[in-house]
């Protein structure tokens, strides 16, 4: 029921306002009259004056007063709301199901989704429905579906985190269908909050899905779609032909409207800018960017400006990044055959990713040095026999910081060459027919995993016709051999110098000794090579500080299929460590790969030659999600916020209602001056007692109305909610995991107590409850015995409340294992305790009154409360575990260790204990543990349970030790 844009949740408690006649009856009835009595002492009362006169009826003001207060008091109660949800309310009887896409696509707009998401929760609340949070893009490689109170649906969902690949939502409707089977025919009232984009083409086939799971049983699906007006954006960048950065922007549709991107360096500096415009309607849309080669080379990624997610990002590898590369000949550039020209099929090669230089000197002298003076950073010389001394040193300190001089072969080189040469050769070549000869045309051999050109595929008609000769006896360990005949000889040598490197092909540029140069192989070689050349003296891909890759280990990384990630993005677009999930590529994957949970998006292979996985790829688009199914209902995601006014209504009747008990003391009093006057005798001596009285009653109301508006007071009850997560707790013995706002470490942490607590009752007599997700702000933490907190990597401060909290539950007993999860990768603890905050842990336990720490000590309870045990480790191994001092040594700061019945209050690790605990819903790992594989994990879970009976247990394991001089004791 509503009227305009007011509304009411409860009307019929408008039914109360036909009673304000006989409320107003009742407030202006006079009482009768006192009965009249002969009483003879009366008599000296007799000339005595009354000044204090009772009214016959009730002031009007006041009446009114009273009036105003019962009509808020009657509205308040009809529940009124101001810009109510026009929306229709959520069909069904049973759960309800809010499917939520949190792909790349929300990460700009997540914290409009999730108040969408609580607001549906809250819907569910008031109709009294249990609530199951379903995200398309999963954060687990098992996906559950739970169905769950609406507050802890909210805490579910408020854990979510947009991710930076696109959603799945065919996984997510078979999760939905299998963790639902059993209530599916309540009648599911399903509401999909959807990003309007159809990612994979089969969006049309999923809605129906979802329909005939809500219909089933009487339920129905509403679809709640972002506005159009504001479409999801991605961007793909690439170097085209002309050298020019292009980057591609997409969308889903929508009006017209412009953008601008940002070409971004490895630190985040902006080194240009670019705009595009979208016309109303369009998909797609260019902005060009133009920067000098060397600029060009340092632009790492490129960012739609205003956006914040993993599609609006688009990084570049060294496959974008040009290099200025020189051709010096020996002979004339004047033929009358091109085809034969020594640089014909090396320029063809490179110029479609490289900036070609061609000096035109006349002099060899000459055109080394102006090739050397346009700074290249690879510098090729074909048929080049000897080169002059000073130009030997000239071209020696070029390659020492980091240039790349690539020579091929030719009749000059017969003769022996020059010291710019990865090996010696021998005087002579060796050609079809000659003396150092072949019966037949050489082919190549596969390349080793060490080469350069690891993983390219050689064709079966590349022959080697004629070679300049290494001399074996000279084939060092520096000596790089990149490729070799089919008889073992070599083809390609290689040496570093300094930060660069000399290249030898020991056949022509030309195809006058080999077929090679025909081959798309030559052209996947040569690019090889030229990749390794530095311009400005830094390689793409190695931050602040660090150095380029050296040899062919950036290039070999990528060819030996182990592509380990290196840096990825999250689902806001910020580059950063990879998660735990994450897994290795290998080459031929990458090119056609999706980002998922497994491979998100980000750099992958070794830092001086990253290869990057980028969400929006080449020939990308964005498709709009199709019509859904008829019968679905339609809900905008955004809109005016509803506003509740019986807060309001109840607290301005509580003021009335106390202006009127002021009124009632002044008229009692004779006025406001008398209230506070002593010399009234009788009347002044009664008026702090009938004061008294009015502020108790006030205070009685005010206690009344504020329970009665849902505001929070010292006498409140705890809620439902609380009641039933605090009795969870007690029934068993229930482990705690306190909540950090990262959803996967959560995730995580759930998963890793569960399969911990399923192992104690297989070998214990402990018998765990469900863990429990804490919050530790909110929530009371004293029903837990052990809380497991991961510490995240953005850790902030805790209130003084919430410290005092703790430290009262460690003092008391309980347990806090703090996992700051880093040892793996290349971390530390830092729990120093110098209360400087520079680390995660310290900003969280920095304030806390703990005492000295120290590595877990030989003989500590914790090493033998179930298992004998020497190491504590998790998913890694090596982190040390860190407890409570023993004995009565003190700290820096003259604090004593303090246990609790024999109980280390605090255990400080970093070996990630959760993740080797965690198994799915068959009991298989899901995370490895390294590098000790599953021999490890049971490590890890015997660990697990020490910690718990120590926990449980306190001292006793301690005083078992001392058995002899107990029963000598005992026997005094």
């Amino acid at each position: 029921m509503g009227l305009g844009a007011l509304a009411f949740l409860n009307p019929l408690a408008l039914g109360a306002l036909a009673a304000l006649p006989v409320i107003y009856w009742l407030l202006r009835t006079v009482p009768p009259r006192p009965r009249q009595l002969e009483f003879p002492p009366t008599r000296i009362l007799v000339g005595l004056e009354n000044r204090e006169k009772t009214p016959a009826k009730t002031p009007w003001w006041l009446l009114l007063i009273r009036m105003l207060a019962a009509t808020l008091i009657i509205l308040a109660l009809a529940e009124p709301v101001l810009n109510p949800d026009r929306n229709a309310p959520i069909p069904g009887r049973g759960p309800v199901v809010v499917v939520v896409d949190n792909g790349w696509t929300a990460g700009s707009r997540w914290a409009e989704r999730l108040a969408v998401v609580e607001q549906v929760i809250a819907e569910a609340e008031g109709q009294s429905r249990p609530v199951a949070v379903v995200p398309t893009a999963a954060t687990t490689r098992a996906p559950s579906v739970r169905v769950e109170a609406p507050s802890q649906a909210k805490a579910t969902a408020r854990a979510l985190q947009p991710q930076p690949f696109a959603p799945d939502r065919s996984a997510a409707v078979t999760a939905l269908e299998q963790g639902l089977a059993a209530v599916v025919e309540q009648g599911l009232g399903v509401v999909y909050l959807t990003d309007g984009v159809d990612h994979d083409g089969k969006s049309g086939e999923l809605l129906a899905r979802l329909q005939a799971i809500a219909e089933r049983g009487g339920g129905g699906l509403i679809l709640a779609q972002e506005a159009r007006d504001d479409p999801a954006v991605g961007i793909e960048g690439r170097i085209t032909a002309a050298g020019q950065i292009e980057a591609r922007v997409v969308r889903s549709g929508g009006p017209a409207g412009i953008g601008t991107v940002l070409a971004q360096s490895a630190r985040g500096d902006v080194l240009a800018t670019g705009t595009y415009a979208f016309d109303a309607g369009s998909r797609e849309a260019k902005a060009a960017i133009e920067l000098p080669l060397e600029l060009r080379n340092q632009v790492n990624r490129l960012v739609l400006a205003g956006q914040s997610s993993a599609g609006a990002v688009s990084l570049l590898d060294q496959r974008s990044q040009w290099q200025r590369i020189g051709l010096v000949s020996g002979e004339s550039s004047e033929q009358a055959q091109p085809l034969l020209a020594p640089f014909y099929y090396i320029e063809k090669a490179l110029a479609p990713t490289a900036e070609i230089v061609k000096p035109r000197a006349a002099t060899l002298d000459t055109s080394l040095e102006e090739a050397l003076t346009a700074k290249v950073s690879v510098l090729a010389l074909a048929d080049i026999g000897t080169l002059p001394d000073e130009m030997i040193e000239r071209l020696q300190k070029f390659m020492e910081s980091g240039g790349v001089l690539l020579r091929f072969a030719g009749p000059r080189l017969e003769k022996g060459g020059d010291k710019l040469l990865p090996v010696p050769l021998r005087i002579g070549g060796r050609t079809l027919g000659g003396a150092l000869s072949w019966s037949t045309p050489q082919k190549l051999t596969a390349f080793e995993d060490q080469s350069l050109f690891a993983g390219l595929a050689i064709p079966d008609e590349v022959t080697v016709t004629r070679q300049v000769l290494a001399d074996p006896s000279r084939l060092g360990p520096d000596v790089l051999v990149w490729a070799r005949l089919a008889d073992g000889t070599p083809l390609v040598t290689a040496r570093r110098v300094g930060d660069g490197l000399v290249v030898l092909f020991h056949i022509t540029g030309n195809s006058d000794w080999s077929n090679l140069p025909l081959s798309g192989l030559f052209v996947e070689m040569l690019k090889r090579v030229a990749a390794q050349g530095r311009v400005g003296g830094a390689a793409l891909g190695a931050g602040a500080g660090e150095p380029a890759a050296s040899g062919a280990s950036g290039a070999t990384a990528a060819a030996s299929g182990v592509l380990a990630p290196i840096a990825t993005l999250d689902g806001y677009g910020k580059l950063g460590s990879p998660p735990p999930m994450a897994r290795a590529l290998t080459p031929d994957a990458i090119a056609a790969l999706k980002p998922n949970l497994e491979h998100p998006p980000g750099y992958y292979g070794s830092r001086g030659a990253p290869v990057a996985l980028n969400v929006v790829q080449a020939g990308d688009a964005l498709e709009p999600l199709p019509a859904p199914p008829s019968g679905t209902a339609l809900r905008a995601s955004g809109g005016s916020e509803e506003s509740p006014l019986k807060p309001s209504m109840l607290t301005l009747a509580l003021a009335l209602l106390a202006v009127d008990m002021l009124a009632i003391l002044m008229l009692q009093a004779g006025g406001l001056g008398a209230l506070f006057s002593r010399s009234r005798g009788a009347a002044s001596a009664a008026a702090p007692v009938r004061a008294t009285s009015a502020v108790a009653a006030l205070a009685m109301t005010s206690v009344a109305l504020l329970a009665l508006a849902g505001a929070p007071v010292a006498l409140a009850q705890p809620t439902a909610a609380t009641d039933a997560k605090a009795q969870i707790a007690t029934s068993n013995v229930t482990l705690g995991y306190v909540l950090t706002g990262d959803a996967e470490a959560d995730e995580a942490s759930r998963q890793g107590l569960a399969g911990l607590a399923r192992v104690l009752q297989l070998r214990t007599a402990v018998t765990p409850g469900e863990p429990l997700a804490v919050d530790i702000v909110k929530d009371e933490i004293a029903f837990y015995p052990v809380l497991y907190w991961p510490v995240p990597e953005r850790a902030t401060a805790l209130p003084r409340e919430t410290l005092a909290k703790i430290d009262a539950y460690m003092k008391q007993g309980g347990m806090i294992i703090f996992d700051t999860r880093d040892h793996g990768r290349g971390g530390g603890l830092g729990i120093g305790l110098s209360r400087d905050g520079e680390t995660p842990l310290q900003r969280i336990i920095g304030a806390l009154d703990l005492p000295r720490l120290e590595p877990v000590p030989d003989g500590h309870v914790l090493t033998k409360s179930f298992y004998l045990l020497r190491s504590f480790p998790g998913r890694w191994d090596g982190g040390q575990l860190w407890v409570e001092a023993g004995g009565v040594a003190e700290d820096e700061t003259g604090r004593q260790a303090r246990r609790a019945d024999g109980v280390t209050s605090i255990l400080v690790t970093s070996n990630d204990l959760a993740s080797a605990w965690a198994l799915d819903a068959r009991g298989r790992p899901l995370y490895p543990t390294v590098p000790g594989g599953e021999v490890q994990r049971e490590m890890a879970f015997r660990a697990g349970i020490n910690i718990v009976m120590h926990a449980l247990t306190g001292n006793y394991k301690a005083d078992q030790v001392h058995v002899p001089a107990l029963l000598e004791r005992l026997g005094q």
